[in-house]
């Protein structure tokens, strides 16, 4: 089993902290992969953590900027990327 497989496996069960560790070391492993690092932002937001979401999915953004997360992001979380202050996860879900 791959560190993303197990990733998904704990996100699926909400096990969030054990699901950003996953994400973090398949990234390691894989930073090329877009995938991995725009759900390793969705695991921080899950777990309540929408700062590092932010940043991840900034960063994610930024490297990715053509891939269809990118713009799913800006369209359903605009109001994340358009000022400096993260929100509450939930505040612009879709």
């Amino acid at each position: 089993m791959s560190w993303f497989q197990l990733a998904t496996a704990y996100s699926s069960l909400c096990s969030w902290s054990e699901a950003v560790d996953a994400y973090e070391r398949a990234l390691a492993l894989d930073p090329d992969n877009a995938v991995t690092m725009f759900d390793l932002g969705g695991a921080h937001w899950n777990s309540g953590n929408a700062a590092m979401a932010a940043e991840i999915w900034t960063a994610a953004k930024e490297r990715f900027p053509d891939h269809e997360l990118s713009a799913k992001l800006q369209r359903d979380f605009s109001a994340l990327f358009s000022n400096s202050t993260a929100g509450e996860p939930g505040d612009d879900a879709p």
